[in-house]
This record gives structure tokens, C-alpha cells and sequence, in this order.
């Protein structure tokens, strides 16, 4: 029976038909449902991996060497206080899961090495499992891109693509935010230049959507205190970036650094 003969059927000799093949017709209502759900969850997931592989391609890694840390390879032992650094792993992955739900900044701060970009780079993880796409910019190569710019067209470029992203991106990974403005003996303000695009991100990251709830998260690593990130940037871009809830910052202060 061809396709024209069967369309002119009642529905109920159109099941009378299949039924009569041997085709079971049970729950096809349900059947049709699940199908769907799991082209649409197909098709979620492959636009999310074409996501990624742009945000992957455009981060700015220190050295230009991609890194990978899980909540998993945190080893509490390899801390002389080993219950303090079980206790800021816990908080980081408690707060990587409220990300999940709500939007929010993290800051982690604490002196080099202790691995605050370690964790901050398990919450990223954490967060990309569940589709949520993250960036990595590291802010002192931020600042040499910027440097560059003025006499290399490639690197303007470049700098729009990538300031571009850090807007768009879900959550974005500003790792050792400050160390842009000199070390702690010789703070100074960040030239204006840096300050202008990182308040360009900062501000945009800050959009809402149509239930009124912010879209984007920013995750720091610092080396330094809110009141020496003041003395380098305007007051209006930490405003932005910092956390205003306590809860939302963690301080690996008491941790040893590792890599010695």
C-alpha cells in the first residue's frame, strides 16, 4: 500500500493496517516524545561542542600552554594543613554547584602557588559537564595582547575577538587578576588602556535576562586583597568583578606553596 492510500485512511484503519503488519503501536504518543527530547538534547549538545572549540581555540593561557585540573586530582595531602585544603576544595565545589543554578563571581585569592588556579580550574570542568561554556584569560597576557596591538593589525584583531568572547562566554576565568599592575611592593594603577577593556567585560557581563537574573559568571584568581586591586583599577570595575557576598570568596590563606 503506498503512502497516498494509507493518508486517506480513518485512524482507526490506519491502526488496523499496522497492527495487522505486526507493528506494535503502543504508547507511540510517548514513544514520539522521548524521540524528540533526545534529538533535541543531541543537537543541544553538538552546538555546545562548537561553542567550546571557539571559546577553547580564543583563551589566553599563561605560556600559551592549555591546562586541565578536576575537583578529583585536588590531593589535600600534599598540604602541611591537610584539613584546611580539604575544606577549600569542598568550598570551591559547593560553589561551582550553585553555579549551576544561579550566576554569580568567585573570587580565590591567596599567595602564589597555593592553587587557587588549580580549583578554579576544576569549578571550570565542573561547569563545562553540564554545558555551560568557559573561557580562560589570563589577565597579564590580556595586558601584553594589548600591548601588541598598536603595531601589529594581527594582534587588534585579535584583542576584539577576544574581548568579544570574554562578553559572550558563560563563564569566564580571569586568572591572576593583578598581577598586571605590579607586584605587591610596587602596586601601581593599571594603564588605561587595560582598565577601559576590562571594564568593557566587566560591564557586560553583568546582563540580565528576561526573568530579570544575570546570564554570565566570572571567576578570579588573585594574589591580591580588594584593597590593593583598588590602587590599580577604578572602583567601578571592582565593583563589577568582585564578589559582594562573602560567601562567594574564598582566601587560601595558611596553604603552602606546592611548587616549591
Amino acid at each position: 500500500m503506498n503512502a497516498s492510500a494509507l493518508l486517506a485512511m480513518s485512524n482507526k484503519k490506519r491502526r488496523e493496517f499496522f497492527e495487522s503488519k505486526g507493528v506494535d503501536l503502543s504508547n507511540v504518543a510517548e514513544k514520539s516524545a522521548k524521540y524528540r527530547d533526545q534529538w533535541r538534547k543531541n543537537i543541544d549538545k553538538a552546538v555546545f561542542e562548537k561553542h567550546m572549540r571557539f571559546y577553547d581555540s580564543i583563551s589566553m593561557w599563561s605560556g600559551d600552554r592549555p591546562l586541565h585540573f578536576t575537583f578529583n586530582d585536588w590531593n589535600s595531602s600534599l598540604q602541611e594543613n591537610s584539613e584546611l585544603a580539604k575544606k577549600l576544595g569542598n568550598q570551591c565545589f559547593m560553589l561551582a554547584k550553585g553555579l549551576l543554578d544561579s550566576n554569580y563571581n568567585v573570587m580565590l585569592s591567596g599567595n602564589p602557588g597555593v592553587g587557587k588556579t588549580s580549583m578554579a580550574l576544576a569549578m571550570l570542568d565542573a561547569l563545562h559537564d553540564k554545558q555551560r561554556t568557559t573561557m580562560f584569560v589570563s589577565t597579564m597576557s590580556l595586558a601584553m595582547l594589548i600591548d601588541k596591538r598598536i603595531d601589529m593589525p594581527d594582534a587588534k584583531e585579535k584583542l576584539n575577538h577576544v574581548i568579544s568572547a570574554m562578553k559572550r562566554v558563560d563563564v569566564l576565568l580571569l586568572d591572576d587578576f593583578g598581577t598586571e599592575g605590579g607586584m605587591k611592593q610596587d602596586i601601581r594603577p593599571v594603564r588605561k588602556d587595560m582598565q577601559d577593556r576590562m571594564f568593557e567585560v566587566a560591564d557586560a557581563r553583568l546582563a540580565t535576562g528576561k526573568n530579570g537574573k544575570r546570564t554570565k559568571s566570572t571567576i578570579i584568581t588573585t594574589n591580591n586583597t580588594p584593597k590593593q586591586l583598588l590602587k590599580m583599577y577604578n572602583e567601578k570595575l571592582i565593583s563589577r568583578l568582585l564578589p559582594h557576598e562573602a560567601e562567594h570568596a574564598v582566601d587560601f590563606k595558611g596553604l603552602e606553596d606546592v611548587r616549591k
